[in-house]
């Protein structure tokens, strides 16, 4: 038998039920190169593995380095950011969180190949869709040959508050948060949109938010970090031995959708400098731009399968991704009609408390409403590998989108938030079972005062898909309503601390039609 692309994910168990599924270490089969080391997921590797004990060992060496050392644990981390001033160079809540990000994992890939002199080395990654709970070889403090455990966290009054053996809500790491992820389109609504107003390559832009954050970032990057407790909520994130565990999965999440998916092409994303903002092995700084980062490969790693470069989208698409681009990088509220996309806005200056939800009523145009509700789902493009006519598909189909814009949270780390549609009173027993659930996100506890000269990091912003629930709610109605009623709720899931209030001042809902 001939063996193909689509032939090796179904035998490897990649593809479940159209979707791909959580667990996709098995398509390592797609031919990554010999020589590029592969990124494993935790899952099965024991304390002594050579993956976890080649980590774990260089931890510990950056751990015990002078702390003026350039690459003492501390003064790594501080590259992201630390707790007194807030974040440094990392960007959260704009376009370049992603590409940051893979290049800042890569570059401790790298420091701990030098340090430990293991060139085969690639870190690993915490699948928390497929193995929710903490991985367990972070936990003790010793090893079971009783050495320190250089991956525990346990210092300067800081421990994971994450219960052990209770695994991460489905609401935020499940199979149907990661279809919406790997569904999304495009890049913007993905990867976290521009930040608004962005109109050179200054690097002050790099750390300023102000953009939209999409549902990878808000849902499960967001939510997991301030799960976890200790280090994992604040700007000295990577303090933290998992954090590195954590962004590998979101890394490789990114790899995974660019199977179907185009990144930006607009040069303000992909021509950025991330001017000294990392080292080489040798001390000496690395600056890469955006468009250095796309390919995994290149950066001398691999999940296991090949990134082809995929079919360029047809004018219709680029067109409906054009219109969904300028609609959440927009600055001012306005009912926007835009090709095939409009917008529906409602101002707000009331907040979700944990006592009492915030309950919007938005009205909307009620044929294009009707096209999202009755037409009939996209299929992934997983089941068959033609991502071609999947994201035509797509752009021919019909969907809603919420923007939750400019949100003030008080206590972020402690707090998320829910959405649900309809007019009826959310019970305090509501769970994302509910069919008019929508989805959630939180954000993270910048610290420090802010972080650049253009966003606003108290105020961020979130897009959510809107589509599944208004099926669900009104797909068996007779007649479509005018308006729609979306109600926002503020809980505490992290097991520490309390809920804080949400309040947003404007919400969006964007329908785009088929």
């Amino acid at each position: 038998m001939t063996t193909t692309r689509r032939t090796v994910l179904l035998q490897g168990g990649a593809i479940g039920a159209g979707l791909i599924a959580a667990n996709v270490s098995a398509v390592r089969a797609l031919a990554a190169t010999k020589t590029t080391p592969v990124r494993r997921s935790l899952q099965g590797l024991a304390w002594n593995d050579p993956i976890v004990a080649t980590y774990r060992d260089a931890v510990g060496i950056m751990k015990q380095k002078p702390a003026n050392d350039k690459f003492n644990w501390v003064q790594l981390a501080n590259f992201h950011g630390n707790i007194s001033t807030g974040f440094r160079y990392c960007p959260h809540g704009d376009w370049y969180f992603l590409p940051w990000h893979r290049a800042y994992t890569a570059m401790y890939e790298r420091i701990v190949r030098s340090l430990t002199k293991n060139q085969d080395f690639a870190m690993p990654y915490w699948d928390w869709t497929a193995s929710p709970t903490m991985p367990e070889v972070f936990l003790p403090e010793k090893t079971p040959d009783g050495k320190t455990n250089w991956l525990c966290v346990n210092e300067d009054g800081r421990k994971r508050t994450w219960p052990p053996t209770q695994p991460m809500p489905a609401n935020i790491v499940g199979p149907a948060v990661l279809s919406t992820i790997l569904n999304a389109s495009p890049y913007e609504v993905f990867g976290t949109s521009r930040p608004a107003g962005q109109n050179s390559l200054d690097p002050s832009w790099i750390t300023g938010g102000g953009g939209v954050q999409g549902t990878l970032e808000a849902t499960p990057h967001n939510q997991v970090h301030n799960n976890i407790g200790g280090w994992m909520p604040t700007a000295a994130s990577p303090r933290d031995p998992i954090f590195f565990m954590h962004h590998g999965n979101i890394d490789r999440i990114w790899a995974l959708w660019n199977l179907k998916h185009q990144n930006s092409t607009d040069p303000l994303w992909t021509d950025m400098p991330f001017k000294e903002n990392f080292l080489n092995p040798d001390g000496s700084f690395w600056s890469p731009k955006v468009s250095d980062l796309y390919v995994p490969e290149k950066l001398g790693y691999s999940y296991g399968f090949t990134q082809t470069p995929v079919v360029a989208s047809s004018a219709r698409t680029m067109t409906l991704e054009r219109s969904l681009n300028a609609v959440l990088g927009a600055k001012a509220a306005s009912k926007v009609e835009a090709g095939k996309v409009e917008t529906a806005v409602v101002e707000n200056n009331k907040s979700a408390t944990p006592g009492a939800a915030l309950a919007l009523k938005i009205e909307v145009p009620q044929a294009a409403l009707q096209g999202v509700v009755r037409s009939a789902p996209v299929g992934s493009g997983f089941d068959t590998m033609d991502f071609a006519a999947a994201r035509e598909a797509s752009a021919r189909g019909s969907r809603a989108l919420a923007i939750i814009r400019n949100v003030a949270i008080t206590d972020p780390s402690t707090t998320t938030m829910q959405i649900y549609l309809g007019d009826e009173p959310v019970p305090a027993d509501a769970s994302p079972s509910d069919r008019r659930y929508v989805g959630s996100f939180a954000m993270l506890d910048h610290g420090g005062g802010g972080h650049g000269a253009h966003g606003d990091h108290e105020r961020p912003s979130f897009v959510l898909d809107l589509t599944d629930a208004l099926q669900k709610v009104y797909g068996s109605a007779g007649t479509i309503p005018g308006a729609i009623g979306l109600q926002l709720v503020v809980s505490n899931e992290t097991g520490s601390g309390k809920a804080g209030s949400a309040t947003p001042q404007r919400v969006e809902v964007v329908l785009v039609s088929g």
